[in-house]
Order: structure tokens, then sequence, then C-alpha cells
């Protein structure tokens, strides 16, 4: 009796991340520079160490800006030697912008995995708990401030809820959001002036990576209109 009643909790456990699966746009901003920014050259940087994760979304998003009007590349077609390091210098940092202007490269749009949050809501009370395993920096005014300091988690290739194995199903259900940012630099702007556009996405709960994928990628080249 007790494994049927398991069972059955497991199964509405099961609905209950099903039908709460929701990809959004949180948050958004950008500058009065934004609009001129996007009839720029764009280099859209993905960033991760994984290859295969960094080419799919470097890849999808510059395609639907393309879709947009917008001149968009993926870093990984333009620049495939480019690789992630956390401990790049400024100096380092603008040999790579001044590598980029070579190649016409005057906008740049990061995006990667920003937080991950899980929420476990106990079944017969109203509370809720939030776990950030991310620490969230600040976004800086120039891409050396963002590509030199910034904290990030890389976008796994399957983004899906993340559940407690040793949790009583009878009182809590887990909910797992991930944050995703699309971070705006214009490269012809003064270094004080280059961030032109943050954008967040929310993806709860997802079945899979390559949704969560296409749904960033649409929302993210929307703002682009």
């Amino acid at each position: 009796m007790k494994g049927i009643k398991k069972i059955t909790l497991l199964l509405v456990l099961v609905i209950f991340v099903t039908n709460c699966v929701s990809v959004k746009l949180a948050n958004s901003w950008n500058s009065e520079n934004f609009d001129t920014t996007k009839t720029r050259k764009i280099l859209v940087v993905s960033r991760d160490n994984d290859m295969d994760v960094r080419t799919s979304y470097e890849n999808a998003m510059a395609s639907k800006l393309k879709e947009e009007g917008v001149n968009a590349v993926a870093a990984c077609e333009l620049f495939p030697d480019l690789k992630e390091n956390k401990n790049r210098s400024e100096e380092e940092i603008d040999a790579i912008v001044k590598n980029f202007k070579s190649k016409g490269i005057n906008a740049i749009i990061l995006t990667a995995l920003k937080d991950t949050k899980i929420e476990e809501s106990q079944s017969q009370s109203n509370s809720n708990n939030y776990i950030s395993t991310a620490n969230i920096g600040r976004y800086g005014i120039s891409f050396t401030d963002y590509y030199s300091v910034h904290s990030i988690e890389y976008i796994s290739k399957g983004l899906k809820p993340v559940y407690n194995d040793n949790q009583d199903l009878g009182t809590k259900l887990s909910s797992t959001t991930y944050v995703l940012e699309a971070v705006v630099y214009d490269l012809a702007l003064a270094k004080k002036e280059q961030l032109v556009g943050v954008f967040e996405i929310e993806a709860t709960d997802p079945s899979s990576g390559k949704k969560v994928l296409n749904k960033f990628t649409t929302l993210i080249s929307k703002q682009f209109k």
C-alpha cells in the first residue's frame, strides 16, 4: 500500500512539474544607445567551456538575430580559437577587442547562465525556500569589466529540473528555475557607455536544454526588433 502511495505521489510531482514549465523574459534594460547598437555588426559570444553548447547557442542566437535584420555573426564561426578564461588581464582583453574590431565587429552580445534557483514548497504550508547557486556580480560598464571579472555558471547541455533525492514526496515539491542572461556592449562607444542592454530569461522546470535554447534565443532576438 505504501508503495502505491509513493508511486501516486511521484506521478503527482511529475504532473506538477510538467504543468509549471515556462520560459519568459523576466527583466530587461537598455540604454538610449541601444537602437544605434542594433544597426552595428554584432558578435555573439556564449560563455561556456563546452564547445558543443557554445556552438549551439552562438549559432542559434546569430540565426535568430539575422531574422530580425541584425548583422550578427557567431564567435565560433569568426573566432574559433576564442576560449573561456576567467583570469584574463585587461591587456589581454584589449588585444581581443582589437582583434574583434579588425574583423569589423563593433558590438557584442554575451550569453551565459547567471543563476540557478531551487524552490521547495511544503504541501501543508505556504513557506518557500530559495537556494541560489551563483554569486551574482555587477556587469560593469564596459566589455572589459564583464569579460574579466563577471562571475558566471556554464550552460549545461541539458537544463533540467533538479530534485532532492532525500525529500519526502508527501510534503515537498521542488521547482528549478534557470536564469539566463544576454548582455550587450557597444565597442564603438566610450568605456563608460559601452553597456547598452541587459536581458534576463527565466526557464522554470524545462523538459530539455533544446527547448530552453530555442525559447531563449527567440525571446532575446525579439528585443532587437
